[in-house]
């Protein structure tokens, strides 16, 4: 982030058999189910899926269970689409990202995009699809595209190329480039069919990003930095001016934002008080090689901000939450990234954590929810979508006990996942969770 500068082996089924998708037919009766297409509750309905892929939705009374079909009963608890982060970072040995997946279900996050990528991720992201590992559906950008590897026009247009042809899903910007590379990378990408995603070029600016439309920007902090990749105390208050203006020319550009803004806020927090940031419940299940390199020793953020850095940076989330207000009543397309695993973020919870800054921030629960469900469909692409409850959508789904649109915390309250059609209840996520750590 820029800020200033064990294999598992499941009782009821295996992790491959988890994977993939599901073959059966499952029926999920007596829900309360909440379609993200609309901002309404649907009371007492039955889903039927098939084959992984959402069959019918209607009243209970109203559609016919199959013989042989595998009955959830919902018991009037509320379904919803699973969740979406679309800015994690998978990082690590093949075990040690594989923890990780498992750390995104248990929390309902049923989508991720890895936001700094090799051919490794292309090979998980492959036995993901093919059952071999459970995890998340998973999306991957390729490695970063940013001098100084990357300086000539030229060499950037054979790096978009090659990523395209090797099967990457985005383009990520990272980093410095002159603007004419830049103007090549945003050009290529359109031609290619790949689109760029990413940080604003660090020495040129947010408004050479408007003017070359890359396809979605990588964090709401990107607003902050002027031209020589800075961002002053002195700065915050002609920043806050800005922000309507900001606003119109995001909306005229039609870009996608990730908000990370609870990655940023954690930064403040780490700098305010690391102890308290690492007693929090859910880093016990980190690996034990994470919660070193979070630690006092090695924390990269403790190492260069002191307790009197935290307020500055409070402030820049504060105008950033008000920046996010701001663009969601203008329509901006918004999208729940959260820098998983940067230091201090904990994966599959930090979902969480981004629908309350969200809504901390003015934005209704149902936009916040957006956020990471339809939203996320479809700035993927995804096909078949996802990020609704209707027919044709891949059945990614996560029960709640209380209705999210109400309180958005109960998006924590999780009765159950489904998975590609593969239904985990509360007691299987569970187990999942008791397996963690260490």
């Amino acid at each position: 982030m820029r800020l200033l500068r064990t294999a598992l082996t499941l009782s009821l089924c295996g992790a491959a058999q988890l994977g993939a998708q599901s073959r059966g037919t499952v029926v999920v009766v007596n829900a309360n189910v909440l379609p993200m297409d609309r901002d309404t509750v649907l009371a007492g309905q039955t889903v039927l899926i098939s084959d992984g892929i959402i069959q019918r939705v209607g009243p209970s009374s109203q559609i016919r269970i199959p013989s042989g079909a595998t009955r959830v009963d919902a018991g009037g608890k509320y379904l919803m689409p699973g969740l979406a982060d679309v800015h994690v970072h998978m990082v690590g040995p093949r075990d040690f990202q594989e923890d990780l997946l498992k750390m995104y279900v248990v929390q309902g996050v049923t989508t991720i995009l890895n936001m700094r990528g090799t051919p490794d991720h292309l090979a998980l992201r492959a036995d993901i699809r093919a059952g071999r590992v459970f995890g998340p559906n998973m999306y991957t950008v390729g490695p970063y595209v940013n001098a100084p590897f990357f300086v000539t026009p030229d060499s950037v247009e054979q790096e978009v190329v090659a990523q395209k042809r090797a099967g990457y899903d985005f383009i990520k910007m990272h980093g410095e480039l002159s603007r004419e590379a830049y103007a090549r990378l945003n050009a290529v990408g359109k031609r290619e069919g790949i689109r760029i995603i990413g940080h604003a070029p660090r020495t040129l600016g947010i408004d050479v990003v408007f003017a070359e439309h890359q396809y979605a920007l990588a964090h709401a902090e990107e607003f902050l930095y002027d031209t020589t990749g800075s961002s002053r105390d002195a700065d915050l208050p002609s920043f806050e001016a800005r922000i309507p203006e900001l606003t119109r020319k995001m909306a005229a550009a039609d870009m996608w934002l990730m908000t990370t803004l609870s990655a940023f806020r954690i930064i403040g927090l780490m700098a305010q008080d690391l102890p308290a940031v690492l007693a929090r419940p859910e880093m016990k299940y980190l690996p034990a090689a994470a919660r070193v390199g979070w630690g006092p020793a090695n924390n990269p953020y403790t190492q260069r901000f002191g307790p009197d850095k935290a307020p500055g940076i409070f402030e820049r989330h504060r105008l950033l939450k008000k920046l996010t207000k701001s663009f969601d009543s203008a329509g901006v397309k918004l999208l729940v990234g959260t820098d998983a695993f940067n230091t201090g973020v904990v994966p599959g919870w930090s979902t969480h954590d981004e629908l309350q800054e969200l809504v901390d921030a003015g934005i209704t629960p149902y936009h916040a929810l957006r956020a990471a469900t339809v939203n996320a469909s479809a700035f993927l692409g995804a096909s078949p979508c996802i990020g609704e409850v209707r027919v044709g959508c891949v059945a990614d789904l996560l029960l709640l006990d209380a209705n999210p649109q109400t309180s958005i915390g109960n998006t924590r309250r999780i009765a159950g996942v489904m998975l590609r059609g593969r239904w985990l209840s509360r007691q299987e996520l569970d187990r999942l969770l008791e397996s963690m750590g260490g």
